[in-house]
């Protein structure tokens, strides 16, 4: 029963497809992604506001008024030029009841000078935009290392499914075979006793192993965004090739898209540290407009206005204190990068030095599955002459099962921890994927 169950957790999948196509599928489907094209966008669309803003606009206002001030009774009878003799009455001057003012305005207005702020805006929108691309170059690289750590767990518990099966097969034929000559009195009761032990243990790991291995396909199936591909390929023996320390860092400080998106938020405080100095310029508008007072655009009441306005702040007391913040902004910016440009050295380094130690344990590894499968050979024999115990034989079949997964966890390991590495250094692309894919297809 939990074969078949385990069988069809990991059979309930769309057709097969390579570690390439997985990962590209991921990738196209990415949320992440998504976001960071659409922030991209975004800074594109600043940028441009920034440039349309140094254009003329044109506006209109209008209101409704009404009210029975003296002054304000009398100024709208100048307004709409409405005023006669009779409105010089001292009795109309001071009671004029009340009036209703309909007023309107259209006014072209164009800035001179903002004080760079609009220069400061494109620079801002520009800086957005490679902020917005390293982003994406940084969830690009999360999200193809998920993807291969999913397949290649998904590759091996498929491969130690498979062992395991093999293992269980031949021990339950040998603990039948142990059946029958217990009965016979030639098997001890306390070796078969120990042979199902070790049996029950095997189904117990193979069922362990089938739930891992349904897991990580339903983790690749999130990603890839359907049921999850059976992953084709094989946990070939592979040995990656490494560059010396050096060369890996100085890789990883060229391409880490974190390290550029902390250079832009360090050149981002540059510029509000300069928007921090500049904020006592002076602001300079040049506008024309047409006002009207209760009879239209196209009546006798319209004013025109041609102008140049300019405001300066003057006695700001908060400008310093100001200029301080801005600098201390840009100074921790720079802090947090280097900050981070050590992480980064510090995570290569680690992630070099732990892929050169599985690579060392490769060739014992290999050496210890051939010797498990020996043994187990040898053992058979013997123990259908009677020289060995059943539960000797299931011993053997374990350590072969063991040393198998030794081999397949390093062979998934070398290769994950591989991209894990090229993504520190930010160079987990698409020829890195392609080569991961190559080592997957060299037992075919």
């Amino acid at each position: 029963m939990i074969r078949i169950i385990s069988a069809l957790l990991l059979s309930t999948s769309a057709a097969a497809a390579d570690l390439n196509a997985a990962v590209e599928a991921a990738v196209s489907r990415s949320p992440a992604l998504g976001e960071a094209r659409a922030r991209s966008r975004q800074a594109e669309a600043a940028g441009r506001e920034a440039s349309y803003s140094r254009l003329p606009r044109l506006s209109a206002r209008a209101s409704a008024l009404r009210s029975d001030d003296p002054l304000f009774s009398f100024g709208e009878l100048l307004q709409e030029r409405r005023v006669t003799r009779a409105d010089f009455n001292p009795d109309t001057l001071n009671r004029p009841g009340y009036r209703t003012a309909v007023r309107g305005s259209l006014e072209l207005g164009m800035p001179l000078f903002t004080g760079f702020e609009l220069s400061r805006a494109r620079r801002y929108a520009a800086l957005a935009g490679e902020d917005a691309a390293a982003a994406g170059g940084s969830a690009a690289q999360a999200v193809r290392l998920r993807t291969a750590e999913a397949f290649l767990g998904t590759l091996k518990a498929r491969a130690l499914l498979a062992e395991l099966d093999a293992r269980i097969a031949s021990s339950e034929a040998e603990v039948s075979s142990a059946e029958r000559l217990k009965k016979q009195g030639l098997v001890l009761g306390s070796d078969h006793e120990a042979a199902l032990a070790i049996l029950s243990g095997l189904k117990a790991w193979r069922a362990r192993t089938a739930a891992e291995g349904a897991a990580r396909g339903a983790e690749l199936g999130v990603l890839v965004g359907s049921a999850a591909p059976e992953p084709s390929g094989d946990l070939a023996p592979w040995t990656p090739s490494l560059e010396d320390d050096e060369a890996l860092v100085a890789a990883a400080l060229d391409s880490r898209d974190d390290l550029r998106s902390a250079g832009v938020r360090r050149r981002a405080a540059g510029l509000r540290r300069e928007a921090a100095a500049q904020s006592l310029l002076p602001t300079v508008d040049a506008f024309a407009a047409v006002q009207t007072a209760a009879g239209g655009f196209g009546s006798a009441a319209a004013a025109r206005v041609i102008g140049v306005r300019a405001a300066l702040p003057f006695g700001d007391p908060a400008y310093f204190s100001r200029r301080q913040r801005a600098r201390a902004d840009e100074d921790a910016a720079s802090a947090s990068r280097e900050g981070l440009v050590d992480a980064v050295r510090g995570e290569v380094l680690a992630r070099a030095a732990g892929l050169r130690g599985l690579t060392v344990v490769v060739s014992a590894l290999d050496e210890s599955s051939a010797r498990a499968r020996r043994s187990l050979e040898q053992i058979l024999p013997l123990y259908r002459e009677g020289r060995q115990s059943v539960m000797e034989v299931l011993r053997a079949e374990e350590a072969v099962a063991r040393a198998a997964d030794a081999r397949l966890e390093t062979q998934a390991r070398l290769r994950s921890d591989w991209a894990a590495l090229r993504a520190a250094q930010g160079r987990l692309d698409a020829p890195a994927v392609a080569e991961l894919t190559r080592s997957l297809e060299a037992a075919r």
